[in-house]
């Protein structure tokens, strides 16, 4: 073999040439002896023979003798160029040329398509022409000893080349293409002239072998270290220099890595050298970006994408212009350029709200759904390959997600995408999508566990076969975290991650990232859309870290722990010795960054967070003031693993002050968000509140100074736009439209449901703001415990309660809302009504009394003063001697709370709280209570849990109270007088008002007009009202007391307690006018008042229970209909579950509580009116007993009243009205017979299945036996019945009870007591024919034996009969069994109107939207005739244009329909065909085939309802479509002929 040939390759000596020559022509008998020897051989040889020449006629005589020889040697020869006609040769594989005198690459070699070898070695090419690139088959090429000075190419083309030796001539550079050539595994340079190879060397991934020896080569290109084949290397004689020529003569292996050495260093040369001079700001490293033709304009909803050091900016809606694009730029990390790229391909289309993904393994960026120009969502899939810089639409196998836009993608694996949720046509999706980038197929995942509700532009990351879904938007923003071990595809569970420390404020549009077990939370925007500028980490498992890790310790410590062994770290346990959970915690990075209105951020592959801004304090650099021209042209970016997290103290680890970040806001936006209509009032302040102002801090002032060591007073704060206001005038009475709100306690409850609680900032200083109560109900929806009591006081005001919002002082548990000491309220109440029905049922029924007449004579009111009576009263208290202790006991008949001791709280007694006071009166109050509103509860003045009162308010004055004893750290506020009349008490700030008015708000225009006062522009309720009861006469009594008692020390600055009064005798002509509230009138939409509580759902924690609230209508609502949850517990932590309510409402099935008691596992269900089988109650102990209570109206047939099971041994039913009296039927079952008869079944059943299996197949696998289980032994039934009333028959003849005792055969017929007599008639009756008839009236006479016959064959048919019956009951009974399964894996729920029109808002909005889409289309013109200009269509071709049109739409609407139909008989069958399997493989199936099972009967289910409903919709679209085409063809004027 030739020098460098691969083994394998073989070749013929000059002993196989078969002829002479004559003067270098071939003789035609050698060779014809050489065409006999190849037809043998399938090879032809000429070679060693001296030929100069091979004729055409030899080449045709060597095509008719040898046409199929595969090899043809004609080596050693003096050939100048070879026959075309030896281009026939088409089964030619193996061509040897070598030392002849060929010039040139043979013209014939290019018809030879199977041409794998070529040997041309020691001719006189000087070339290699462009015609070897049509050799495609070529696997084996040498082209050694030649003059070869250029390789043209086009030999690149050969991409089947294994084999190319070029040795031996006078090469000086070898083409770049070389590199393309992947499957080249030998390549041989020796003995050239080469100076350089090409740095597209490194493309040769395939070669194995190398020889470049004995050429001019000073080095060898850098990038051939990344040839990770290359076992064989021939380097030497060249003109290497030091280190690189002893690396070059060693190990391979060695000289590759000092090669990749190489590389890397020129490459970071090369970076230093374009890269932009950085300016370092903290830890973060600002440059400026360049551009190359443009950059990308300020844009929204685009994406963000980094990878292979690259960033992608795709997409989005232009800022300036208001409209979609589909440009795309690219930036090299490294040299900071802006790159608009123009590629080839398909393009996406314009979008906004797509999710992009770059795929590391690939190199390839993926763009997936969104939403186009013309607002239609999309489903499709593109690729973009910078490499080939081209666009591609992928089409992947299998079932699509729907479309969607705002979806969240992240990369799982190397062969993996995961997609999950996103919005739709008129909903949200919390599906997730697998996308398999090998097969390119989608697969939807089913997955358990409480899954994420739908939400859209939510935060997705995955890593360690884990994804992490965090916050997002549904209906609200969220902040929940959650997790999905795709570990095992097959069971995979959705779990809520539960966390502590300082969270992440709920957000959207952001971005997760995950680094070494921690995840990164960076970007997006919180609730109200403002830029969220702080980072935030979680360590997802801190137990893992080390101690060391998170806080060093002095040097001497640092010595210790050095000098003594680590240890193992126990874990960590409660006091009761179980392990304690170590939570997740959230902590805060100090992000570095300063607020920039234009900031796009994203994650690089290296862990570096970058980020894109508009301008740069740090750089000098300000935005473009033109948008058109705004750009991000600043990137900064920082290590994430360098960024600090913040220090907090323990009493500050807790989430941030959610209030706080929302008057930001709303103060930095200078309220934009707020309606135009209403906006004036919060950002200015009228002449009149800026007198009252002025006063109010008058008024502070001198409080200042004669109470320097009390609160200050809360008069004047600044509202959420940051404008200060009369605290007074923040209260805005308000009366809404629902009327659950006008009482007491509903409107309490309301409050406490409605908004979410959050305690203040600073627990002993009272809020920096005090938002309107029309922001917090309307817009926030959340609040401290002063906002949830001026939202309270405002509702009662406007009701008609005389509400005073209170500031003071409470324990803890109160101040932040934990009432797991307490008990609850619903337990309570339940508690509450059974003892008052025991007390009811001790007492003796008394006579009713008559109700009173409404139309006595009131008696005449006394006009005699009553001033000196109450003077004269407390002078006789005062003389009077003090009341016991045992007087001033608490009554232990009120409720107490326990009493937390101040060592367990630092700021006990210091808790600034706010309440609200009702005082007795109005609205028929009997006494004055104080309500908590973050609770509802409600308690009496002198047994509240609150320490103390500083002042309250409402909408007309403000009172600072002065009763010592009841202002600041007291036990329990006791004694407390609300007399605010009485200024030795409270001191107004408002002096000189005489009047309390209680407002009723008038809502109605015609009520207003009724009162004859006019209301302000605004609708303000303050002045549309009327008087509402005044107070009891005691306190106007006590106010008159007053008056007199002041009027006789007025001359004293000083009362008798001491206390200093501030407020000067005002004339009450001159009192100051309280300006109108500023707050607008407030509403609260159907739609949020449904929702019931915080973002649908709200959990509370008692003691020992924990109760949920769910929404009960729109969108919030749960799918189950659970509206309330409560769970009480037999421990104190709250694990061990003793009974579990659940709440429902709407649902189909009527189903509306259900109760489980765990302590006997029993179960109860009650129903509503208008159940399946008229089902009111079921009453279920497992495998023990099932009582069921029916609607008696519901159950016409029978009258069926109760059914009671005993499982497996008795049945008893009770009736009530029915036709033949009966009213009681119980059966008795033989269980031990029942056992016999299912053995002898089973028994037989195998004894057919080894019959069958000994005459089949000899090798089957055995199954279990299945059989059909006979119905159980019944052994005696019993009937009892009623006395008819109004009966022509004798009660002692009417039949009472009857037995059939089918064990002993014999029937016994019970009577009824006649009158007069203490005995009943009898009869038993024998299966043998014996019978004993007793009568208990003598005058009776005897039955004969054919009438005891004909009695006893009557019983025998009614036995029979009642079998029969008995056997339906029991198949109605597995059918409501399996009713019951089946509506509890399709729950249906219904709507009332409301709610269903605005659903259908809502996809009349999305039907809007497409039919935008359709506006420009003519929907006649494809079915238009041609028409002659100025002519008109005739009758019949009008006709046929609209029968033509119209029969289009129909065609189309009836393929739609039969698409859905199609899919639906698929679901249907595919449903039966897996419950067929099922009741095939029950006995044999595991309990988790069995779940899999239910799961999946539960997807088809609700498969078939959906494309059921869509069936039904698209019925109606379809009559409502074809009818509206029709009008508008009868109106379209080109069809007039038809009119």
């Amino acid at each position: 073999p030739l020098p460098g040939r691969p083994e394998g390759v073989s070749t013929l000596g000059a002993g196989d040439a078969l002829g002479m020559t004559t003067s270098g022509v071939l003789d035609d008998e050698a060779l014809q002896l050489a065409l006999k020897d190849a037809s043998v051989k399938g090879k032809l040889s000429l070679a060693y023979l001296d030929l100069t020449e091979i004729t055409s006629e030899q080449a045709t005589r060597v095509r008719a003798g040898a046409p199929n020889i595969t090899e043809l040697d004609l080596r050693s020869n003096n050939l100048t160029d070879l026959p075309d006609e030896l281009g026939d040769l088409k089964a030619l594989r193996v061509i040897k040329l070598d030392y002849n005198k060929l010039e040139h690459l043979p013209a014939m070699l290019t018809k030879l398509p199977r041409l794998t070898n070529l040997q041309m070695g020691g001719n006189q090419l000087s070339t290699v022409d462009a015609s070897v690139a049509e050799l495609r088959a070529l696997t084996d090429l040498d082209l050694s000893g030649n003059r070869l000075i250029t390789v043209d190419p086009a030999i690149a083309r050969c991409e089947k080349l294994v084999y190319l030796n070029l040795e031996n001539n006078m090469l000086t550079a070898l083409p770049p293409e070389v590199g393309s050539m992947e499957n080249l595994r030998v390549l041989d340079l020796s003995n050239c002239q080469l100076a350089t190879l090409p740095d597209t060397v490194s493309g040769l991934v395939s070669l194995t072998r190398l020889e470049v020896n004995n050429n001019m080569l000073k080095t060898l290109p850098p990038s051939m270290g990344r040839l990770e084949n290359l076992k064989d290397l021939d380097c030497r004689y060249n003109l290497l220099q030091e280190p690189e020529k002893s690396k070059a003569e060693g190990p391979v292996r060695g000289y590759l890595e000092y090669l990749k050495e190489e590389e890397e260093r020129i490459i970071q040369e090369e970076i230093e050298r374009l890269k932009p001079v950085a300016t370092e700001v903290g830890n973060y490293l600002e440059y400026r970006m360049k551009l190359e033709d443009e950059g990308p304009l300020l844009r929204s909803r685009h994406s963000t994408t980094c990878g292979a050091n690259h960033m992608y900016v795709f997409g989005g809606l232009l800022s300036h212009k208001g409209c979609k694009t589909n440009e795309l730029f690219v930036t090299n990390l490294d040299r900071m350029v802006w790159m608009k790229k123009d590629p080839g391909g398909e393009r996406p289309v314009e979008r906004d709200g797509h999710c992009a993904v770059f795929d590391s393994n690939r190199k390839k960026l993926l763009v997936f759904g969104g939403r186009d120009a013309e607002k239609k969502r999309l489903n499709d899939l593109f690729q973009y390959d910078p490499e080939t810089d081209r666009w591609t639409r992928l089409s992947p196998d299998g079932e699509q997600p729907a479309p969607r836009e705002s979806a969240s993608m992240a990369q799982l694996d190397e062969d993996t995408l995961v997609l999950f949720g996103g919005k739709g046509a008129g909903a949200r999706f919390n599906d997730l999508w697998f996308l398999d980038l090998k097969r390119m197929e989608w697969t939807q995942a089913a997955t358990k566990g409480d899954a994420p509700s739908p939400r859209q532009d939510a935060a997705i990351c995955a890593c360690d076969s884990k994804i992490y879904l965090h916050a997002g938007q549904d209906n609200f923003v969220r902040n929940d975290l959650y997790e999905l071990d795709v570990s095992n595809r097959e069971e995979m569970h959705w779990t809520l991650v539960n966390t502590v420390g300082r969270p992440p404020p709920p957000c959207h549009s952001h971005l997760l990232h995950c680094i070494d077990g921690k995840l990164y939370i960076a970007g997006g925007f919180d609730e109200l859309g403002g830029q969220i500028i702080k980072f935030y980490s979680l360590d997802l498992d801190p137990s893992a870290r080390p101690a060391d890790e998170e806080e060093e310790g002095s040097e001497g410590e640092a010595e210790a722990e050095e000098e003594e062994p680590a240890a193992v770290p126990e874990p960590v346990t409660a006091d009761d010795g179980e392990p304690v959970e170590i939570k997740p915690k959230w902590g805060e990075l100090d992000s570095e960054i300063e607020f920039n209105q234009n900031r796009s951020v994203g994650f690089s592959t290296d862990d570096q967070i970058v980020m894109l801004q508009v301008g740069s304090k740090a750089m000098g650099i300000e935005a473009s003031a033109l948008p058109e021209h705004t750009y991000w042209d600043v990137l900064k970016l920082a290590n994430v693993l360098n960024l600090y997290e913040l220090e907090i103290d323990s009493e500050d680890d807790r989430p941030v002050n959610q209030k706080k970040i929302r008057v930001e806001h709303t103060t930095i936006s200078a309220g934009k968000d707020l309606p135009s209509a209403v906006r004036q009032g919060f950002v200015s302040v009228t002449g009149a509140e800026a007198r009252m102002l002025e006063h109010v801090r008058d008024f502070h002032a001198q409080y200042v100074e004669y109470y320097p060591d009390r609160f200050h007073l809360l008069l004047d704060p600044p509202n959420e736009c940051g404008v200060r206001k009369f605290v007074c005038t923040t209260v805005r009475p308000s009366k809404l439209s629902f009327t659950e709100l006008y009482d007491l306690e509903p409107c309490a409850r309301f409050i406490a449901d409605y908004l979410e609680y959050e305690p203040l900032e600073n627990p002993i200083m009272p809020p920096e703001s005090i938002p309107s109560p029309y922001t917090v109900l309307g817009t926030w929806k959340a609040g401290d415990s002063f906002d949830f009591s001026i939202a309270l006081c405002s509702l009662l005001i406007g009701v008609g309660y005389d509400a005073y919002i209170c500031m003071g002082y409470a324990p803890k548990e109160i101040t932040e809302n934990d009432q797991t000491r307490d008990t609850c309220p619903l337990l309570e109440r339940e508690t509450a009504a059974a003892a008052a029905a025991a007390e009811d049922a001790l007492k003796t029924p008394q006579k009713k009394k008559a109700a009173p007449s409404k139309y006595k004579i009131k008696e005449p009111t006394d006009l005699t003063c009553k001033v000196d009576e109450m003077i004269l009263a407390e002078e006789v208290a005062k003389m009077a001697p003090p009341e016991s202790k045992e007087s001033e006991a608490p009554d232990k008949s009120l409720p107490q709370r326990p009493n937390l001791a101040t060592a367990e709280d630092k700021y006990y007694g210091r808790r600034v709280h706010a309440w609200v006071l009702v005082r007795a009166g109005s609205r028929e109050m009997a006494e004055t209570v104080f309500i908590e509103p973050t609770t509802a509860r409600k308690y009496p003045t002198d047994a509240s849990p609150y320490l103390g009162l500083e002042y309250l308010w409402n909408h007309s004055n403000f009172w600072v109270n002065i009763q010592p004893g009841t202002i600041r750290k007291v036990p329990a506020i006791k004694n407390l007088d609300t007399n605010l009349k009485d200024t030795t008490k409270w001191e107004p700030v408002r002096a000189g008002v005489e009047e309390i008015e209680i407002p009723v708000v008038v809502e109605d225009a015609e009520q207003e007009a009724a009162t004859g006062e006019a209301t302000t522009e605004d609708g303000d309720a303050g002045t549309a009202e009327t008087e509402a009861p005044t107070t009891s006469g005691q306190d106007t009594n006590v106010d008159n007391a007053a008056k007199a008692r002041k009027s006789m020390t007025d001359a004293e600055d000083v009362n008798e307690e001491g206390d200093v009064s501030i407020s000067p005798e005002i004339d009450v002509e001159q009192t100051l006018e309280m300006p109108a509230s500023w707050v607008p009138k407030m509403v609260i939409a159907q739609e949020d008042f449904d929702t019931t509580c915080p973002r649908g759902h709200k959990t509370t924690r008692y003691h020992r229970c924990i109760h949920e609230l769910f929404a009960v209508f729109g969108p919030c609502s749960r799918w189950d209909g659970l509206v309330e949850k409560l769970c009480t517990f037999s421990d104190d932590a709250c694990k061990n579950k003793s009974e579990e309510r659940e709440t429902f409402r709407r649902r189909k099935d009527k189903l509306c509580e259900r109760i489980v008691r765990h302590s006997d596992e029993t179960k109860i269900e009650r129903f509503e009116y208008g159940s399946a089988y008229g089902i009111k109650e079921i009453r279920e102990i497992p495998d023990v007993e099932r009582k069921t209570h029916f609607y008696v109206s519901s159950r016409a047939a029978d009258q069926l009243e109760t059914r009671h099971e005993v499982f497996g041994k008795r049945l008893t039913e009770t009736f009530s009205g029915r036709d033949d009296h009966m009213v009681y039927r119980s059966i008795v079952y033989d269980p031990e017979g029942t056992a016999r008869a299912i053995e002898e079944a089973r028994a037989k059943a195998e004894a057919d299945a080894a019959a069958a299996a000994a005459s089949g197949p000899a090798k089957r696998r055995p199954k279990k036996v299945k059989f059909e289980e006979p119905p159980p032994l019944i052994a005696k039934m019993t009937q009892k019945f009623e006395l008819p009333v109004n009966s022509a028959v004798p009660p002692h003849q009417c039949v009472s009870k009857r037995v059939f005792d089918i064990a002993n055969e014999s029937i016994r017929v019970d009577y009824h007591y006649g009158s007069g007599f203490i005995t009943t008639t009898q009869k038993w009756f024998y299966k043998d024919g014996t019978s004993s008839i007793t009568l208990v009236n003598p005058k009776d006479p005897k039955p004969t034996e054919i009438e005891i016959q004909e009695e006893f064959h009557a019983l025998c048919v009614t036995e029979k009969s009642i079998a029969s019956e008995i056997r339906d009951v029991e198949r109605e009974i597995k059918d409501i069994v399996m009713n019951r399964a089946k509506e509890e894996m399709a729950i249906d729920l219904l709507s009332p109107y409301f709610d269903i029109s605005r659903i259908k808002t809502a996809e009349e909005s999305d039907d809007e939207e497409e039919a935008e889409q359709d506006a420009g289309f003519d929907y006649l013109e494809p079915y238009m005739p041609p028409i002659i200009p100025g002519h008109d269509l005739t009758v019949s071709e009008a006709a046929e244009a609209m029968e033509g049109c119209l029969n289009a739409l129909k065609e189309r609407l009836i393929d739609r329909a039969n698409i859905i139909k199609g899919r639906l008989d698929r679901e249907d069958a595919a449903l039966v065909k897996r419950r067929n399997a099922f009741e095939r493989d029950r006995d044999v199936m595991t309990p988790a085939e069995e779940e899999e099972f239910n799961r999946a009967c539960e997807e088809s289910t609700f498969k078939i309802n959906i494309l059921n409903q869509r069936l039904e919709r698209h019925e109606e679209i379809s009559k409502r479509r074809f009818l509206e085409l029709d009008a508008k063809l009868r109106a379209d004027p080109r069809l007039a002929a038809l009119l």
